[in-house]
């Protein structure tokens, strides 16, 4: 008797415990959502997990699923800094295309002000448009006089150092008229849209990679919590419980994986 007591205080202080890694996870599901980074339904579907996760942690409807919760818990705690930093990497990319989209708007004013065109190929490189950076950057050379643009020349020799991949060149496709431009161009050379800006745009926007890793989580809370724990219910609720999460893990993978980048080629 005294030892099933101990056990049973045990199990409700771990499941107590279990509450602190996932309100963290809950109160960041909230927060992810009102700021953009993850949709409304993803947010919603991540909290309901947790505090499902939550309950079971402290009233496992069968003995057997306390190990699983556990799994699962230790899971929340482990993908937690990996979708943080997701998260983090998307808002200072926000930043950069803030940058850009001002660069160009600079641009619109004075269409022969080195510095934004500069400024473009700088955050294009931050970006990872490499080739893109590169060829802009070379075709300034002759515009900047070195006694005031040192340290942009020394950048674009930096640039020229690297050994750039050929796929960092390929053409950018216009998002407007379906025109293929080549690395060096700052406007489409058919429509003269900003297509640069608009494919940085589709870039952030399509990799979600801190959607993707919400999605995993919820996905594996589902089949490992949540479909042995719907085995208690009876068959009718038991039936569609499982069925219900098994259509939300599908539509959770399908939304956050399916490709929005238009099959744009870079």
């Amino acid at each position: 008797m005294h030892f099933e007591r101990l056990a049973n205080n045990s199990a409700a202080f771990i499941g107590c415990l279990a509450w602190i890694p996932l309100s963290i996870w809950i109160l960041a599901c909230v927060n992810w959502a009102i700021t953009g980074d993850i949709d409304p339904a993803t947010g919603v579907v991540g909290v309901f997990m947790a505090v499902g996760l939550g309950y079971e942690a402290i009233n496992p409807p069968v003995p057997q699923l306390a190990p699983l919760t556990v799994i699962a818990v230790l899971a929340t705690v482990v993908m937690f800094p990996f979708v943080r930093a997701a998260m983090d990497k998307k808002q200072l990319r926000g930043i950069d295309i803030d940058a850009l989209d001002r660069a160009y708007q600079s641009l619109a004013v004075r269409p022969d002000n080195v510095v934004a065109k500069f400024k473009i190929a700088k955050v294009l490189f931050d970006l990872g448009m490499c080739g893109h950076a590169l060829r802009i950057g070379e075709s300034l050379v002759p515009t900047m006089p070195q006694r005031f643009f040192l340290e942009e020349l020394r950048t674009v020799r930096k640039w020229q150092m690297m050994q750039i991949e050929a796929r960092f060149f390929n053409p950018i496709t216009c998002a407007e008229c379906q025109t293929s431009n080549p690395p060096g161009l700052l406007f489409c050379q058919k429509c003269g849209s900003a297509f640069l800006l608009d494919f940085a745009k589709g870039r952030i926007v399509g990799k979600r990679l801190g959607k993707k890793l919400v999605a995993t989580w919820i996905v594996l809370i589902a089949f490992l919590v949540g479909i042995p724990a719907a085995k208690a219910l009876p068959p009718g609720p038991c039936i569609a419980v499982v069925f219900t999460m098994i259509t939300i893990a599908v539509s959770m993978v399908y939304f956050a994986f399916r490709d929005t980048t238009g099959g744009v080629a870079q």
